[in-house]
């Protein structure tokens, strides 16, 4: 039988919506009205989720604050299957069980998972000093406590709201959307089948008017299940078309929207320029925290050219070259896969050649995304050998790599300890995804889709780029030195 005790605040409503674009009409409760009018969560309706996406894809402007609430509303819709369903009860176990508690705790996990965001936070939170190797930045999630717990005049803080109005343990909402250590419901909050992957997929590609990120989603959330064992969701085989469309989804969005080469040089772009002024001395880490940290995307740009020398800092271009939408454009391109294959005849015989040991060239250009110091030398080398070549007086930024970092699209471990619920015997049974047998999709498409999504580009001023094309081959040169 179903459970009749069910948890009040995944039913209760105290009157009215909010209307929030791909889910619609979200039931509004006293508790959730006081986090949302709360200047803390209010503030993520200035950063948009896309960082840049929006220079190609005009109407991604879309903010935090709705991709938040529509977590927090999938995360509702789950749990509301887990604990309505029979056989989702039938699984749950003392360890692993969604009471009130529980189900409080994850709703606010979910809601408040971006708090701690600031504009282009994805793009700058791994910049250091290059002369310190430093961080300029903290990582999003490590403000989420300072942002909880800002007592703000006439509104509290946000962890007041949370203690007195939820009835929950701050620090256990911290702790979650750290995500510092595995805690009873992390899997929950971000792994393969998490909300915050279903909501930003169905909603970028909303917002971005393509078709990729189409997701049954309804049909997913019906066929949860916990698996209490690994303390995460499984599925049943009903949910493996909408799961098939998540995966590919993701990897078409990877492709498409998030890898689009304007979208990504912008944000090398920034990153450079954010790079020499840490560097130079132009602005103080302080500085730049206090920048971007109480800004809003449609200002953060602006406030910083505001701040910067006009005269003796020479990288201020790029500060004029972002606002004017004057993105560099592509001088050489590579891609991840065995083959290394390019359709420039040009390139092809240089790509022939490190596809026969790709693993060190390879290599090497993933230390480039991953070293702050070594990537701007590489930059300015390549800036001195056009100047050498060409005669011309570039001052080294002119030049900007985009490397990808090792940080994997797709959570391959994750993936492969997904479990599929079979309900055809007696008794439900799980099995892992990869050996279920009723998918073409295996993990082994993580892998390849890693190596065709991510690419490493190199980008400069027009004029630049254009030189850099006939001058492939010393490129390479350069770039393996």
């Amino acid at each position: 039988m179903p459970n009749l005790n069910l948890p009040p605040s995944l039913f209760e409503s105290t009157g009215g919506f909010i209307r929030v674009p791909v889910w619609g009409h979200i039931a509004l409760a006293a508790p959730l009205k006081s986090v949302l009018s709360h200047p803390n969560f209010l503030r993520l309706k200035g950063i948009r989720q896309l960082s840049f996406a929006h220079q190609v894809f005009p109407g991604a402007t879309h903010t935090r604050f709705e991709h938040s609430l529509g977590v927090y509303h999938l995360m509702k819709l789950i749990l509301q299957r887990l604990t309505t369903s029979e056989l989702a009860m039938s699984l749950q176990t003392d360890a692993f069980r969604f009471d009130e508690n529980a189900c409080k705790l994850l709703m606010a996990s979910c809601l408040l998972h971006d708090v701690g965001h600031y504009p282009h936070a994805h793009v700058v939170e791994d910049l250091e000093i290059a002369s310190t190797g430093k961080p300029v930045f903290d990582h999003h999630q490590d403000l989420t406590e300072s942002f909880v717990f800002e007592n703000i005049k006439g509104f509290g803080s946000l962890a007041g709201i949370l203690e007195e109005e939820w009835d929950l343990d701050v620090r256990q909402v911290v702790q979650m959307v750290e995500g510092r250590k595995p805690l009873a419901f992390s899997k929950v909050i971000s792994g393969t089948l998490d909300p915050d992957k279903m909501d930003y997929l169905m909603r970028d590609a909303h917002h971005c008017n393509i078709p990729y990120g189409n997701i049954d989603i309804e049909r997913l959330i019906e066929s949860f299940v916990p698996d209490a064992k690994h303390r995460r969701f499984a599925i049943t085989s009903k949910g493996i078309a909408p799961l098939e469309s998540l995966m590919f989804a993701k990897y078409m969005m990877m492709r498409n929207v998030y890898w689009h080469h304007t979208t990504r040089t912008c944000s090398a772009m920034l990153r450079r320029l954010l790079q020499d002024a840490a560097d130079e001395y132009c602005l103080s880490p302080e500085e730049l925290r206090k920048i971007f940290y109480h800004s809003a995307d449609d200002r953060v740009l602006y406030d910083l050219q505001g701040f910067l020398p006009k005269t003796g800092f020479a990288a201020i271009s790029l500060s004029h070259d972002l606002l004017n939408r004057v993105p560099y454009k592509r001088a050489l391109t590579i891609s991840f896969d065995e083959k290394g294959t390019k359709r420039d005849t040009k390139e092809k015989k240089f790509f022939t050649e490190i596809s026969s040991n790709p693993k060190s060239f390879y290599q090497r250009l993933f230390e480039l995304g991953a070293k702050a110091k070594l990537r701007k030398a590489k930059e300015i080398e390549l800036c001195r050998f056009v100047s050498r070549k060409f005669n011309l007086s570039l001052a080294g930024h002119e030049i900007v790599i985009d490397a990808p970092s090792r940080k994997t699209i797709f959570d391959y471990e994750d993936f492969c300890g997904l479990q599929i619920c079979d309900t055809r015997g007696k008794r439900p049974v799980f099995k892992s995804f990869d050996t279920y047998g009723e998918s073409l999709f295996r993990s082994n498409f993580i892998l390849e889709a890693e190596k065709y999504a991510k690419k490493f580009r190199l980008t400069a001023r027009a004029d630049v780029a254009e030189k850099l094309r006939t001058r492939i081959e010393d490129v390479i040169d350069i770039l393996q030195g």
